[in-house]
């Protein structure tokens, strides 16, 4: 009797304490999904040109790092940043964006990193310059209404000159 007893209560129990298997490459689940959906309007906006929408995505008194260091903060400033670029050099630009990994440090916070390609892009006086591949780090958190950016830093690749090429 105390071994079937034994034998129902690990069953029902086993649910509990089995692992999930890997989520396949391509699939986000939960979090990881909503982040990507956050990150899919943004290039939607940014495609369209629309730094309202953009700067949308953004929390209250988040900030946003160019490549180059310029530092901008509050949602009202990286709507500002925006609207210069995309009435200038961004007039025409497309935006590819890739998360690739979203991490979940504590409830209601997630780092996101990935990359992006920015395409048709011109210098100050209209001249195309070269096609833009870049990295990303983000932390965002989620509001009422959805998942807002609280720190974005982008990065362009650069050889360390210490380090050896592959």
């Amino acid at each position: 009797m105390i071994r079937l007893a034994l034998v129902v209560l690990l069953l029902i129990a086993s649910p509990v304490y089995a692992q999930r298997g890997p989520v396949p490459k391509g699939q986000p689940t939960g979090v990881e999904l909503e982040v990507h959906k956050t990150y899919g309007s943004f290039v939607d906006a940014w495609n369209k040109h629309d730094p309202k929408a953009m700067a949308a995505l953004w929390t209250a008194d988040g900030d946003h790092m160019e490549p180059d260091g310029r530092t901008v903060f509050g949602r009202e400033e990286v709507e500002r940043l925006l609207t210069y670029e995309h009435a200038s050099v961004f007039k025409d630009s497309q935006l590819h964006l890739a998360i690739e990994r979203v991490r979940i440090p504590t409830p209601g916070v997630a780092i996101a990193d990935g990359t992006y390609e920015l395409f048709n892009v011109t210098d100050a006086r209209g001249n195309k310059i070269p096609d833009r591949h870049g990295y990303f780090t983000s932390v965002l958190t989620k509001e009422a209404d959805g998942w807002k950016v609280s720190a974005s830093r982008l990065m362009l690749p650069q050889v360390l000159i210490w380090r050896d090429r592959d």
